[in-house]
């Protein structure tokens, strides 16, 4: 029986000849204008890593002008634009294992050297034998989510950090009252013991023991009070720029030679409302901390400016809140601090220095006193690069009472002054301040040295000025013996607050007067005034 063959039909045979039919020119123009006005970036990679087809969204986000200058260049600019090989090893390897890699971020430098960060989708092609034939897929530029992310990454951190310090405060602010509660039974009562024990010498040598132990625990108090925004000082309008000026002089000139110091300071007349006594101490504490901070040779860098924030940036800077401050950096090419320390660095008794001196409390204290002022520190370090520290201090914008009396112009004099401190620092400071002024100034290191002196001829000076704390004799010690010599004597005593000695002390001792460090200008100058006049009179 003959098998009878189906006829073929036309539609039958178009149906076959659309199976082996090529697209039409217009679906390839279509593929083409696709593909070239895409948004995103395409590309078609071969085995070995070459780009075979780039579209021109690719080709900008990469910063080239066209692809064809991208497939010309990319091969000799690779090295410069993949920034971590192992994270595109890691792209290769998932392309090669699993045929595929979706949402894969990575970041690569474009040819302009600006950072970007992007998302990868891409797929693996293969032969119908089963090997790779090339790779394609899609790149987009989401460097500006990163940067949002990263932004708003640290706002939350910055919150928490604040919040944070507020407990830490209240826990201060309470420990400090209870302590000074506590402590100041201990004060009143030794100084009265002091008095009742005249002529016995062991008695009050334990008891200045005592007074100075218990002194030393209500200055840390002060410091807890600080750091918890309870001593808020004497708030003044003032100007920011001379006490800067001031604290720069004062810290040349301790500064070894390896250290280069440079200061970019325009003229500022802006207004703060401030405590400038506390202002100083911050910006002595991250001088200090600055030095301490470079090993070896080094550079340190202070620069004032006027900056002004919105809600989002006040935020992204120690949660300031909007408005116009003064800025004082303060940056160093030191050490820096590691990344997973940072954190803590404002906390109460944590130092990264070994010596048993540092007590941990500077950079708390600085950052309350800047959050008493509504202001702020910020810090930026790296480990192996150095620190940036920056004060911010919001502008008083209310008018000044011009009525309120001007300081008067420091007081000429010829007198002959002796300086008694082994703070190199100190002495250089009291010379430059009354030397220009006419004083005739002698200075000794210690307190030997200024009883040998003064035995030579006790009428000869005009006033001592004298630290507390030195060896072998302490200031009051010195005092005593001096004013034993010679009962006229003028003497000034200076203290720091965690001296044993209180003012009752001291008058009782002779002393004309006793003042606490630190002193600034102006109080320098109104003590000497105040010593020498009176003796006038």
């Amino acid at each position: 029986m003959r098998m009878v063959q189906p006829m073929s039909t036309p539609a039958s045979n178009q149906s076959s000849r659309h199976i082996h039919v090529r697209p039409s020119q217009k679906d390839e123009t279509d593929v083409r204008s696709f593909f070239d006005n895409a948004v995103e970036g395409m590309f078609r990679k071969a085995r070995n890593g070459r780009f075979i087809l780039v579209n021109p969204a690719l080709a900008r986000i990469f910063g080239y002008a066209s692809p064809g200058e991208m497939l010309r260049n990319f091969s000799v600019d690779q090295d410069k634009i993949t920034l971590d090989a192992g994270r595109f090893l890691d792209l290769l390897t998932e392309l090669k294992n699993k045929g595929e890699v979706k949402n894969f971020e990575m970041q690569f430098r474009r040819r302009d050297g600006l950072l970007m960060w992007v998302l990868i989708n891409a797929r693996t092609v293969y032969t119908v034998k089963g090997s790779i034939k090339y790779y394609e897929g899609t790149l987009v530029d989401i460097t500006g989510r990163k940067d949002a992310e990263t932004e708003q990454a640290i706002i939350d951190e910055q919150i928490r950090q604040s919040q944070r310090m507020e407990a830490i405060g209240i826990v201060a602010g309470g420990i400090a009252s209870d302590f000074s509660t506590l402590i100041r039974p201990i004060v009143s009562s030794t100084e009265s013991a002091l008095r009742q024990s005249s002529g016995n010498e062991q008695v009050q040598r334990d008891l200045n023991t005592i007074l100075g132990a218990a002194n030393s625990a209500m200055a840390l108090i002060k410091q807890f009070q600080t750091i918890s925004r309870q001593g808020k000082g004497e708030m003044r309008p003032t100007t920011l720029q001379p006490l800067l000026a001031e604290a720069i002089g004062d810290f040349r000139s301790t500064l070894p030679d390896h250290i280069q110091f440079f200061e970019e300071i325009s003229a500022n007349n802006r207004t703060v409302l401030a405590d400038a006594g506390q202002i100083r101490q911050v910006i002595d504490n991250l001088l200090e901390n600055a030095l301490l901070s470079i090993p070896a040779a080094g550079r340190i860098t202070v620069r004032m400016a006027e900056v002004e924030f919105d809600e989002r940036t006040g935020a992204f800077r120690a949660d300031l809140i909007p408005g116009k401050y003064l800025r004082i950096t303060v940056q160093d090419s030191g050490a820096g601090i590691p990344e997973q320390l940072l954190p803590r660095i404002f906390d109460p008794f944590f130092t990264t220095r070994s010596n048993e001196d540092a007590q941990g409390l500077g950079l708390a204290v600085a950052h309350g006193i800047a959050r008493a002022h509504d202001g702020g520190i910020t810090v930026l370090s790296e480990e192996g690069l150095g620190s940036t520290f920056c004060l911010y201090i919001p502008f008083y914008d209310q008018e000044i009472d011009q009525s309120l009396p001007i300081a008067p112009s420091p007081r000429l004099g010829s007198e002959r002054i002796l300086l008694v401190s082994p703070d190199e620092q100190e002495i250089r400071k009291w010379r430059s301040l009354l030397v220009p002024l006419g004083y005739r100034i002698e200075a000794v290191s210690g307190s030997v040295e200024a009883l040998r002196l003064f035995l030579e001829s006790p009428d000869s000076f005009d006033l001592i000025i004298s630290t507390f704390a030195m060896p072998q004799m302490n200031g009051l010690e010195l005092a005593r013996t001096l004013l034993g010599i010679h009962p006229t004597t003028r003497l000034v005593l200076c203290a720091d607050p965690a001296d044993p000695i209180t003012h009752e002390i001291a008058l009782s001792a002779g002393v004309l007067t006793l003042a606490y460090k630190p002193l600034n200008t102006n109080k320098i100058f109104q003590l000497v005034q105040s010593a020498l006049e009176d003796h006038q009179e």
